[in-house]
């Protein structure tokens, strides 16, 4: 694959991602900025946010002392202001080549698939016309501990450090991990190491204070005050500064040399760093990184629109991994993050999995379920274990009224993409802690129901937990006959409306749940569906949840055998009335309603919108034909913005909407204020689709792609969270937004509808999506590779061609098939 390659003048805030499964985690940037940890107690260098970027006083650095001028691997000098930088990424490493008139420097990382290393190549080249003489000193801070000591215990956290000189590095363990609820004793030891084939050691400074000698870490005193090995500084802040001794360099001739910055929890392990900083072992380990992923990428692949839009969609791809290894934290905007998945995220981005063939969905679909709860509520944050699940992030126990809807979406594509309907009877646990009445009582921890472990407990189907989620949902309804807004859904900044708040939005979606649960029941080869006894009350159009509740509190375990008839029937009935209710009395001003506040009031009036309640409306296919066209012509008229990426969130309320929620303290056109906001757009997108309204949502999903490839957007690669009122990308890379764009690009877009493992081409590529007269899509079908092409020889647009010819391997097939394997070709007349 083709390498992505940008130039930069100036600090844009951009960044790179690097990683590997072992856990390491590392932020580059193309001024060698952003931190390296393993997780949130365990960071080498300092953790970084987005403004830090711009403040490199404690990042990576080497110093070049060129005839005793300073030059910095960071280019942080008055001498390097005017520096040309050019990255070159690849997936994944990251190459920096900072140059003026006088020098070229070039740093080449990664991190490898075998080890908790980062690893750099530098090289340094005199492209002046003179011979200089060169000293070099690396100057990597070892911060060393928790992300929670940057301001808790700073000073006093230094004064448990432990830092040695050994060959070729420096090493840091502190004591202790400092933590007040329980301090524990540290195994981890972070490193520095750095060895070049023409180059002697002359010595080291292993922490900040001599480093330092009175200047800062940018114009350091102290570089002549060194060390050797053996040397051992206990109680101060670290620094892994190694100095080579000085060389002479001619016009236009380089040095080399490799540096590792480390994390290990063993000694032996740590001193091994070594064996990568050879030319041979460093170019093994690349080779490795860039097979692995090229593989990986491999797995869904486009050729769609033009060369560069093809191209661009790999980095797409590819954000999926990166969100499930990453999950919304440890990257610089993502400062909020501990490491925790939330609930809702754990889904969305099960979807790209299953599209990418990945060997351990069935086993992660089951093992989430464990987080649900009896009364339909569910764990919000899941940690990295299967079935490891908490309350919430920051111990403050809050329900988000859309969760119990998003498994289904999930559970729905995994059925159609395998056919394994069996994956609906096996049976798992219900999660427990002490919260019961949809988080609103709690009870004792010590009580048995509580205290039961996994096999011990109660364990109903994965269908039922999907009944349940959506039962209860359905049913926890406000005064308006929509869901209870609760403490948030889909929009986390809707915070401020608990007790009289409505999503209209998400009620679309839980009454098309049902009718999806029914359809998905009368596909199930049983006649009988066995569920726990208290269930059967939410089968009722009017139901007391507090009632429910109750019952469930004092939960028997005892189980009924329900009729797959009575189930379907009581599930279709449910699903109609409420979708009945939303097209009469949520749909005004030619589009629907999205929220009711804490007082009871439509957020909206005939001058505003908000675009949830429409993408809701749309991807739920609850919006009659005639609505979904009003719905999409009045929302490109209030909320289409092309010179910022297409469609904002809401159109500006001009005020704090204080009885909403924190989202409109925020800036209009900022975050869940009116931004562009991708993941919401593309749902919205895949609505129009699905209606289609193909031209609308290819404008739509293309407007936002290329405000992304703009250099103006200052999106590194892939798609961010959203852009702002000035059109430049926040939040990189971690955005579950790409899961559904490339959902939508396959199943829409490309038309690879599979329906309970049977394939079924229904494309929707207009003129502009083919080259050359042909589109094509490679992915996983049951486990093979396959390719997809559709040759549209007339170049007939999305409304004048229909599928004509299906051949599999030069053989004609029929739509349905579930033999699907080699390549497929689909001539469109």
């Amino acid at each position: 694959m083709t390498k992505l390659i940008k130039h930069y003048q100036h600090n844009t805030g951009e960044y790179f991602p690097l990683f590997n499964f072992k856990g390491l985690r590392s932020t580059m940037s193309p001024f060698w900025g952003g931190d390296l940890k393993l997780s949130h107690h365990h960071y080498a260098t300092e953790p970084t946010t987005a403004l830090d970027l711009y403040h490199l006083s404690m990042s990576r650095n080497i110093i070049f002392d060129v005839d005793g001028e300073h030059y910095f691997a960071n280019g942080q000098t008055h001498l390097q202001q005017e520096d040309k930088v050019t990255v070159e990424a690849d997936f994944l490493s990251h190459k920096i080549i900072r140059s003026n008139d006088k020098n070229r420097i070039e740093i080449l990382s990664y991190i490898p698939l075998s080890d908790t290393v980062e690893l750099h190549h530098i090289i340094f080249t005199n492209t002046s016309s003179k011979t200089i003489q060169l000293k070099m000193t690396t100057a990597i801070p070892l911060y060393s501990r928790s992300a929670d000591n940057i301001r808790d215990h700073r000073h006093v956290t230094s004064l448990l450090n432990q830092t040695e000189v050994v060959f070729s590095g420096i090493l840091n363990q502190p004591t202790l991990s400092f933590d007040e609820r329980g301090h524990k004793k540290n195994n981890h030891i972070y490193s520095v190491f750095a060895q070049g084939e023409n180059l002697s050691i002359k010595g080291y400074i292993p922490i900040m204070d001599d480093f330092m000698a009175g200047g800062n870490t940018l114009f350091p005193r102290g570089l002549s005050q060194l060390s050797e090995v053996g040397c051992v500084i206990q109680g101060y802040e670290a620094i892994g500064a190694i100095q080579f001794n000085p060389i002479e360099l001619k016009p236009n001739q380089s040095i080399d040399f490799y540096v590792s910055i480390g994390i290990h929890e063993d000694r032996d392990l740590t001193l091994q760093s070594l064996k990568h900083l050879n030319k041979d072992q460093f170019n093994h380990g690349l080779e490795e990184v860039h097979a692995f992923f090229d593989q990986y990428l491999k797995g869904l692949s486009f050729e769609i629109g033009d060369t560069k839009m093809s191209e661009a969609l790999s980095w797409v791809v590819l954000q999926p991994m990166l969100r499930r290894y990453f999950g919304n934290s440890y990257l610089p905007h993502h400062d909020y993050g501990r490491g925790g998945k939330g609930w809702r995220d754990l889904w969305q981005d099960l979807l790209a999995l299953i599209m990418m063939n990945d060997s351990s969905v069935t086993d992660m679909l089951y093992n989430n379920f464990f987080g649900v709860r009896i009364d339909g509520s569910n764990a919000t944050i899941i940690g990295d274990k299967p079935g490891e699940f908490k309350a919430d992030r920051n111990m403050i126990t809050r329900v988000w009224s859309d969760h119990g809807a998003w498994p289904l979406l999930t559970v729905k594509m995994y059925l159609d993409e395998t056919g394994d309907l069996d994956f609906l009877l096996r049976k798992q646990g219900y999660f427990q802690d002490q919260f019961t009445h949809y988080t609103k009582k709690t009870r004792p921890f010590d009580t048995p129901y509580v205290k039961g472990s996994t096999n011990a407990m109660y364990q109903g189907t994965i269908l039922e937990h999907l009944l349940l989620q959506n039962l209860v949902g359905h049913h926890n309804i406000g005064a308006h006959g929509f869901v209870k807004l609760e403490d948030a859904d889909w929009n986390d900044g809707l915070d401020m409306a608990h007790e009289k708040g409505e999503t209209i939005a998400f009620t679309h979606m839980f009454a098309n749940n049902l009718r999806m649960l029914a359809d998905i029941i009368e596909e199930l080869d049983v006649d009988q569906i066995e569920l726990f006894k208290e269930i059967d009350e939410l089968f009722n159009q009017h139901v007391n949840l507090s009632h429910f509740f109750d019952q469930v509190l004092s939960f028997s375990g005892q189980t009924h055998n329900y009729s797959k008839r009575y189930l379907i029937e009581h599930l279709r009935k449910l699903a109609d009335h409420r979708i009945d209710h939303l097209t009469k009395h949520a749909f005004f001003n030619e589009r629907f309603q999205s929220y009711f506040d804490n007082q009871g009031k439509d957020v909206d009036d005939q001058n505003s919108i908000n675009l949830t309640g429409q993408a809701m409306a749309l991807l739920s296919h609850t919006a009659t034909p005639e609505q979904a066209q009003k719905v999409a012509k009045t929302t490109r008229e209030k909320l289409f913005k092309p010179e910022l990426g297409g469609y904002q969130l809401n159109t500006n309320y001009h005020r704090v909407l204080t009885e909403m929620g924190r989202a409109y303290g925020f800036a209009y056109g900022h975050k869940e204020n009116g931004a562009v906001f991708s993941h919401m757009v593309m749902m919205y997108t895949y609505g129009l689709y699905q209606y289609h309204l193909v031209k609308e949502g290819r404008e739509a999903w293309t407007t936002l792609f290329i405000r992304a490839l703009a250099k103006e957007s200052y999106v590194f690669a892939g798609i961010p969270e959203y852009f702002t009122d000035r059109g430049i990308g926040m939040y990189p890379f971690l955005t579950g937004s790409a899961s559904w764009f490339l959902k939508l690009l396959r199943t829409e877009v490309f038309g690879i509808q599979m329906r309970y493992g049977k394939l079924f081409l229904e494309p929707k590529l207009t003129q502009n999506d083919f080259i050359q007269k042909k589109a094509s899509i490679t992915t996983y079908l049951h486990g093979s590779l396959v390719e997809i092409t559709y040759i549209n020889q007339d170049m007939l647009d999305v409304d004048q061609y229909r599928v004509h010819k299906i051949t599999m391997n030069g053989k004609e097939i029929s739509q349905g098939t579930a033999e699907i394997y080699g390549e497929i070709e689909v001539i469109l007349k």
